[in-house]
């Protein structure tokens, strides 16, 4: 029977009930990178055309993909519906250009599926494909390599608002090192492509604002 690792919080898409009602034999796990492993060296990230926009513009998406490549030999992501949909015209080129930058930079598998039906399908297939092609089973993989200095660095950037790996870095060629780009100040910020008066108040605001513990 082929198995499939589906993450916890995949349990309220629907997608692996649809995968066990497929004949999957299924197992939860709380995974630190991917939705689903269905062999040792290939995961899926899911994601549906709503949250691949939502991560895009927070800066969130490359650092998965990087992470999801890390950890794993074939990862793949797959998008639920339409993306050109959910992004139109205004947005289009970004989802393009991000396409392009995950598949070709970075030689991660990007695809797209009309339901949670056939996003079901297809992980099915690639479970069967893995595990009958190199009899390998899933594997789950905590802990990826450790990332260079530079990586590090870049890292650290884009965890800035609205901040993405090639935002981040444009700002660590202007500013040289990440504890100068925390220090500019907005109007050294604006003087860096992609960052706008609004995105520069973003990012002075999280630097700046007082942290206030959670009262719960």
């Amino acid at each position: 029977m082929v198995e499939v690792v589906a993450d916890v919080h995949e349990r309220g898409s629907g997608v692996p009930e649809l995968l066990r009602s497929m004949g999957a034999e299924l197992r939860y796990r709380r995974l630190s990178v991917g939705d689903y492993v269905v062999s040792e060296g290939t995961a899926v990230e899911r994601k549906s055309a709503e949250d691949y926009l939502s991560s895009l513009f927070s800066g969130r998406l490359f650092e998965q993909v990087e992470r999801l490549r890390d950890a794993y030999e074939n990862p793949v992501v797959l998008v639920e519906g339409s993306l050109a949909r959910a992004a139109g015209e205004e947005h289009s080129s970004a989802v393009w250009g991000s396409l392009f930058s995950i598949a070709v930079e970075r030689g991660v598998a990007v695809l797209q599926a009309e339901s949670k039906e056939e996003c079901a399908r297809a992980i099915l297939i690639l479970a069967k494909r893995e595990q009958g092609q190199r009899t390998s089973k899933p594997k789950v993989r905590h802990k990826p390599r450790m990332l260079t200095l530079r990586e590090q660095q870049r890292f650290l950037v884009c965890g800035l608002p609205g901040v993405g790996e090639e935002l981040a870095e444009r700002l660590l060629r202007r500013f040289r090192t990440p504890r100068r780009v925390f220090s500019a100040s907005r109007a050294e910020l604006m003087r860096v492509e992609g960052i706008g008066r609004l995105r520069a108040a973003r990012i002075a605001e999280v630097l700046d604002r007082e942290y206030v513990e959670d009262a719960g």
